[in-house]
């Protein structure tokens, strides 16, 4: 008979398997979107190529805004395994299912075996953190790193060890090297604390804190510019909605899915929450001696890793700069997810709420799981069939038109032989994010109107998402002068439509006969 710990060892296992099949789950089939594509394109180029496409300066503000860790494992790794779809997302997959067993490892330290198989479970088919598991992005590392950061400090906590403090720094300074949102999340392990009182730890945590600072200290001095590309960016200022919205990512995926779910899952993520902590406040409140020490510490951790860092983005797009990214929330949604483990298992609800909940749930999860593995529209279409119909299509003295670079650097990644160009984004706009700096080390640079982009030839493709008529359409109404970036009316005024392909909501148009005006036409200024 196997013993406890071989027995939990195999559940692991299995439950690591099932992580890795989820995360591989039509891996390549779905398209690489705007973001994805970009990170190819972007780390393809090498890590000096990288480093001024991001510092270099561009209206008082860096060109981009996050750090290079993740794009310079992901050069390593394209270079081992190629630039397919599924390579380049395997990287993702790969820290995804570590992210599972770094939960397990978190779970056991503050509570018991058992908490810890649900925590790594509930993970591991998470709709979210599988979404995130897929994506050539960094999300999934910033995850990982932060989830090792908790435990290290955890155990420096508990333990004292010079070790656990180090590894704490080390990580923490590598959460920070991934993404700049990183600093919520060990905000909030730094005030633990001060909530506790513990002027022992605060000083220990703060020698930990220099030297994660130290460590981070090559990037700082372009945490300044890099801020202030942040204040050109298209977040938009949050309201309490978000947060809700936030939680039901948490329990679902991050897609503008179907209205008919909106409701199932805003209710389901309400539910979970009030259960939590209305269960949560019985224990470290109401009975104190309802569970041991450690574990109404490690459940006030988890709760407050799971909340806090929501809220202080949150408080900080009010005060400061409009940052609420509910995808640079996934640590939190891991945190989340160890604290419903604690829910089931710990929590002392009845055993027939605690089934209509995970019931519930897991309906959600299997519809999130679907609607993420089949998910071919914005901002995900079939790029790769609009770019073979092009290839098949266009002549040699065509010109393909991007709307904007949401369509163009998918269709780049898919083919680097079609003569493709795109039209910059409105000056000073939310969207316009991609800094010329950025795009002179892509070798992709904008024309500034589509006139230019056209330059009178006798046949125009033009390549752009359904929506963004009707947004063109709304800019023009707030601002006329933003008539001059309505790519699509301009063409229909000095061209004749010949035809156009949909794939689902990604047009392909054919334009032809240009008019004299269309010959000689020229940007408007500025």
């Amino acid at each position: 008979m196997k013993r406890p710990e071989q027995r939990t060892g195999v559940i692991l296992a299995a439950i690591l398997l099932l992580a890795l099949g989820l995360r591989l789950i039509n891996l390549g089939g779905r398209t690489l979107w705007y973001d994805e594509a970009f990170s190819v394109l972007f780390a393809e180029k090498g890590y000096d190529a990288m480093l001024d496409g991001t510092v270099a300066s561009q209206d008082g503000a860096a060109a981009e805004e996050h750090p290079l860790l993740y794009y310079v494992l992901l050069n390593g790794w394209m270079e081992l395994l190629g630039q397919s779809a599924a390579a380049v997302r395997l990287l993702s997959v790969v820290i995804g299912v570590a992210t599972v067993g770094a939960v397990f490892l978190l779970a056991r330290e503050w509570f018991d075996d058992r908490t810890a198989l649900v925590s790594a479970l509930i993970t591991a088919i998470a709709p979210l953190h599988v979404q995130y598991s897929q994506e050539t992005r960094m999300y999934a590392l910033v995850a990982l790193l932060l989830t090792l950061a908790t435990w290290a400090y955890w155990r420096a906590w508990q333990r004292g060890h010079a070790a656990h403090w180090l590894a704490f720094s080390v990580l923490a300074a590598a959460c920070m090297y991934t993404h700049q949102l990183s600093g919520f999340f060990l905000l909030a392990l730094g005030l633990l604390p001060l909530l506790a009182r513990d002027r022992r730890r605060m000083i220990q945590t703060a020698l930990a804190a220099l030297l994660a600072l130290a460590l981070y200290l090559p990037w700082l001095g372009y945490l300044p510019d890099q801020f202030g590309k942040l204040r050109q960016y298209w977040v938009q200022k949050p309201n309490v909605l978000h947060i809700w919205l936030a939680l039901r990512s948490f329990i679902s995926v991050n897609l503008d899915f179907s209205a008919g779910w909106w409701l199932p899952t805003f209710l389901l993520a309400a539910v979970l929450t009030v259960f939590l902590l209305y269960r949560a406040y019985a224990v470290l409140h109401v009975r104190r001696g309802a569970a041991p020490d450690d574990d109404r510490l490690a459940l006030g951790w988890a709760l407050w890793l799971a909340f806090m860092p929501m809220v202080g983005m949150w408080i900080a797009s009010y005060l400061l700069q409009p940052l609420f990214l509910p995808r640079a929330l996934l640590p939190s949604a891991v945190m989340f997810y160890i604290a419903l483990a604690w829910l089931f298992m710990r929590g002392g609800m009845p055993r027939a709420v605690v089934g209509l909940l995970v019931t519930g749930w897991l309906v959600v999860i299997g519809f999130s799981l679907v609607t993420h593995y089949t998910w071919d529209t914005f901002p995900t279409p079939p790029f790769d069939g609009a770019a073979d119909y092009l290839a098949k299509q266009a002549a040699s003295d065509d010109v393909i038109v991007h709307g904007n670079k949401i369509t163009a650097l998918p269709m780049e990644y898919y083919d680097r032989d079609l003569p493709q160009r795109f039209v910059r984004d409105i000056p000073g706009s939310g969207s316009d994010t991609l800094a010329l700096p950025t795009q002179r080390m892509l070798g992709l640079l904008a024309d500034q109107c589509v006139a230019e982009a056209a330059n009178g030839a006798p046949r125009v493709w033009y390549v752009a998402f359904e929506q963004l008529e009707d947004e063109m359409i709304d800019l023009v109404d707030d601002d006329p002068a933003n008539a001059r970036y309505d790519s699509l009316s301009w063409l229909r005024a000095h061209y004749t439509k010949a035809q156009v392909k949909s794939f689902n909501d990604l047009d392909v148009y054919l334009f032809t006969g240009p008019d004299a005006d269309a010959l000689n036409a020229i940007c408007d200024p500025d």
